[in-house]
């Protein structure tokens, strides 16, 4: 899934930064090793952060069912992951590289979901079952200090970018086979421990009063020479 999200990010920044033209995006760190092996203008799309939404988990199940509409199996919802890249543009001069990440911010823009055009793989696959795959661009990434510190740990200079977080559905958990379908209503038996009285309760039948079952069952013990005596 991660690979699908990287391709489909990358197709999106090349086909959509510069219309009618291919523009370049790497996803390796943007270090002093990397940048030296750069020959031509292009953008860097790095994979900083990975992370679940908590606020999207759902703890209810999927019901899966047959033709008949009967849940033959329960499968747990996808769990959502925030995706965070780190996007920066490099080329000779300071006026191209601003000018390759304006281009590149307005194309992320243009949609707040990952377009089907560019979606590829397993990411497809998600986006057509009905779970959407958000885009949120320019948001903190992480915090300032962190921001900081990441350039400083990958031994490059300080380069302004942009934070592109792509939040994705992750297939979480088996389907869990479900037991065979209900044939008869439920039915609930109380019975009392100091009376010799049971009484039935049938979903969608009228319910019988208490002291009504108590005086049939304690008439049939009567009946069958079991009645205690005593008993009301």
């Amino acid at each position: 899934m991660l690979a699908d999200v990287d391709e489909s990010l990358r197709a999106l920044l090349a086909s959509s930064t510069f219309p009618g033209q291919t523009v370049r995006v790497d996803l390796d760190a943007p270090n002093k090793e990397w940048s030296g092996r750069r020959t031509a203008p292009g953008l860097n799309l790095f994979l900083a952060d990975i992370r679940e939404n908590l606020e999207l988990r759902r703890v209810d199940p999927i019901e899966i069912r047959n033709d008949e509409g009967h849940v033959t199996a329960r499968q747990p919802h996808p769990r959502y992951y925030a995706l965070t890249y780190v996007l920066t543009a490099w080329a000779a001069t300071v006026e191209d590289e601003h000018r390759l990440l304006g281009s590149a911010l307005t194309a992320l823009l243009r949609s707040d979901y990952m377009p089907d055009a560019v979606s590829t793989g397993l990411l497809a696959e998600q986006i057509k079952a009905g779970y959407p795959v958000r885009l949120r661009v320019g948001g903190t990434l992480f915090t300032e200090r962190m921001a900081t510190e990441l350039w400083s740990s990958l031994g490059s200079d300080y380069r302004p970018s942009i934070s592109v977080t792509v939040i994705v559905p992750f297939p979480a958990g088996a389907a869990v086979p479900a037991g065979p379908p209900q044939t008869q209503p439920p039915q609930v038996r109380v019975t009392d421990t100091r009376e010799p009285a049971t009484s039935e309760v049938i979903s969608g039948a009228q319910p019988q009063a208490p002291e009504a079952g108590i005086r049939t069952r304690a008439r049939a013990d009567r009946r069958s020479g079991d009645y205690q005596a005593g008993t009301p």
